[in-house]
């Protein structure tokens, strides 16, 4: 109490010089407009470079959030055109009455490599999320992967960005020119469709897709053709694809659930033991 005695009496002046200045300039700014508005530009200036800090951080909080309702409605997009648009030339088991074929899980990536001959992403869902192996993988440019590994709460993918992915592709104007696509470990934006017989009205720039896929949509884009490949020593072609998707930016992916997988391959297993 004493101390606080002490403090009071040292210190009387400096709080009283500052209420007497306080009291000065109330009195100054309700004197004259004028005043007024200097005063109150003066504290703008002050306070601006605060205010433009708070705002962009206010904007960033709001750019999430919209981010996040941006890719919900993807999602949503996707569950539309892919689960109720079939073509005259796809598989029947594409389409199922008006029941869902595929369901969208949506979800971020957390652990990525694309510098290494055998990559791997991981994602933020699991089995208690309803990621199973084998699921497909995909990005709103296109396909991304499979899903190789579960555990509760995560999974790892292996993309196209591995030498053991591959995946049956075909130039999307045409059914007769189709392969299987992999990557030869050298460029992260592109992969290889070999062992064509023919390319028939193939050009550079021609859409490559998804072909007789039971873990990703059909016709689901992959990429562009960049090259096409004289006919090789052993009488066949070799297509360089431009990928859709941008790997070393990749944040937010789809897994796709197939909701009648199940019951298709224990059908295609009957189908096999007979």
């Amino acid at each position: 109490m004493r101390n606080l005695y002490i403090f009071l009496s040292r210190t009387a002046h400096i709080f009283l010089f500052l209420a007497v200045a306080g009291v000065c300039v109330y009195c100054i700014y309700k004197s004259s407009n004028y005043k007024q508005w200097a005063l109150n530009a003066a504290n703008k200036e002050i306070t601006g470079p605060i205010l433009k800090l708070q705002t962009k951080y206010t904007d960033w909080i709001d750019l999430q959030k919209e981010n996040e309702r941006l890719l919900e409605q993807n999602r949503n997009l996707l569950a539309l055109v892919y689960n109720h648009v079939r073509s005259e030339n796809a598989m029947e088991i594409v389409y199922h009455g008006d029941s869902l074929l595929f369901t969208y899980h949506l979800s971020k990536i957390l652990e990525s490599t694309v510098n290494k001959q055998n990559n791997y992403f991981t994602f933020d869902k699991g089995y208690n999320d309803g990621i199973r192996v084998d699921m497909g993988v995909i990005s709103s440019e296109g396909v991304v992967g499979i899903v190789r590994n579960v555990s509760p709460n995560f999974c790892t993918v292996l993309p196209i960005l591995n030498s053991e992915f591959k995946i049956s592709a075909k130039i999307k104007k045409t059914e007769d020119v189709f392969g299987v696509l992999t990557w030869d470990g050298a460029d992260i934006h592109y992969a290889q469709i070999n062992n064509l017989a023919h390319i028939e009205n193939v050009k550079v720039g021609d859409t490559v897709v998804t072909q007789h896929s039971l873990i990703f949509p059909p016709n689901y884009p992959i990429g562009t053709v960049s090259s096409i490949t004289p006919k090789t020593e052993g009488g066949f072609f070799v297509l360089k694809i431009r990928l859709l998707v941008s790997f070393s930016k990749l944040r937010n992916v789809y897994i796709i659930e197939q909701n009648y997988s199940e019951e298709l391959n224990n059908l295609m297993e009957r189908a096999i033991d007979e």
